[in-house]
C-alpha cells in the first residue's frame, strides 16, 4: 500500500528531484525506488505524480537533463565543488518555482475572472476559512 504523502515529504522528495545524479536517467519508477531510503516506503508513481509540486518539479528535472546541460564547474577542491552543487542546486529549485508561481498566477487570472464575472466582491473573496481544521483541507491542494 503506497504511503501519503505529507507536505514534509513532499519537500524532501523535491530535494531527492533537484539534487538527482546527472549521469543517471531520471524516471517514475528510479525516483520511487529512491524514495525508500528517504521516507521509508515506496511511493506509487501515481501517488507521486498526482501532486502538483512534485510533478512539475519532476518535468522541470527531466526537461533540464534532456537538454544535456551538464554541471560546468570544473573544480579542483572539495569546498569549490560543495559550493557548485549548491548553486546548481539552487540554480533547478529557483526555476522550478518560478514555474511553479508562473502556474499560481495563471490561475489567480482565471479565478479573478470568473468571480467578476459572478459578481463576487473583494469582502467575498477574503472572507476567513472556517474555525474546523483548515489544515486537512490545504493539505488536498
Amino acid at each position: 500500500m503506497a504511503k501519503h504523502i505529507t507536505g514534509y515529504d513532499e519537500k524532501l522528495i523535491m530535494k531527492v528531484i533537484n539534487t538527482w545524479n546527472d549521469d543517471e536517467k531520471l524516471t517514475w519508477e528510479a525516483l520511487c525506488d529512491e524514495l525508500i531510503k528517504i521516507i521509508g516506503k515506496r511511493p506509487s508513481r501515481q501517488s507521486l505524480s498526482s501532486h502538483v509540486k512534485i510533478a512539475d518539479c519532476f518535468n522541470s528535472k527531466k526537461m533540464l537533463l534532456k537538454s544535456g546541460v551538464k554541471e560546468t564547474c570544473v573544480v579542483k577542491p572539495a569546498n569549490l565543488k560543495i559550493a557548485c552543487q549548491r548553486i546548481k542546486r539552487l540554480e533547478i529549485e529557483n526555476e522550478a518555482l518560478i514555474a511553479l508561481n508562473n502556474k499560481y498566477l495563471e490561475q489567480f487570472k482565471i479565478w479573478l475572472y470568473n468571480s467578476h464575472l459572478k459578481q463576487i466582491t473583494a469582502e467575498e473573496l477574503n472572507r476567513p476559512l472556517p474555525k474546523k481544521d483548515i489544515q486537512i483541507e490545504i493539505d488536498r491542494f
